[in-house]
């Protein structure tokens, strides 16, 4: 699990956990790993801030990563050539603005690169599953989420829906979350 001490990354290191899988997160050390993982630490934006990595084979690597593609990049060619599968979460909104009713895999993405840096969330987004596709291809796989909440949230999303179902009435045209 890349990351895994937080949000998505927590609570699919939690679920593993649970279903008895050996499970290493590699994380910032920013934050507690759960109870019972082998832990890895570095930072994916630092120079050699992947060096823990170098070493080790995985069934399957979870990334949940936001910001620069190019750090998607670096992390998926580290360890393409011993990890089976590559899951990366990305978003639904790398599907182009206005979005077809029924919108199927097949619709129309933004455009994004693996090698950009930071850039708008949509095309972050996009270039990380580029990034990922590059180096292992149909053993990648994509999910594209829609608004995500649940436990360990940290983004603020939750308070935000919670107080604004509390507060009741109409929606105005232009309110809009976090």
């Amino acid at each position: 699990m890349l990351g895994g001490t937080e949000f998505v990354g927590r609570a699919v290191t939690e679920d593993a956990l649970a279903r008895g899988w050996d499970v290493t997160v590699f994380n910032r050390g920013r934050h507690e790993p759960p109870k019972g993982v082998a832990s890895l630490q570095g930072d994916r934006t630092a120079e050699g801030g992947l060096k823990t990595l170098e070493d080790g084979e995985w069934d399957a690597v979870v990334d949940t990563w936001s910001g620069a593609p190019s750090a998607v990049r670096d992390a998926a060619r580290l360890l393409g050539g011993r990890v089976g599968h590559y899951v990366y979460i990305s978003s639904r909104s790398v599907y182009r603005f206005p979005t077809p009713f029924g919108l199927g895999e097949e619709a129309d993405v933004v455009d994004g690169s693996p090698d950009e840096g930071d850039v708008d969330y949509a095309a972050a987004k996009r270039g990380g599953e580029l990034a990922a596709l590059d180096v292992f291809g149909d053993r990648a796989l994509f999910v594209r989420a829609g608004l995500i909440l649940g436990p360990y949230e940290n983004i603020g999303r939750l308070p935000w829906w919670l107080t604004r179902i509390a507060r009741g009435g109409r929606r105005a045209r232009f309110e809009r979350p976090l």
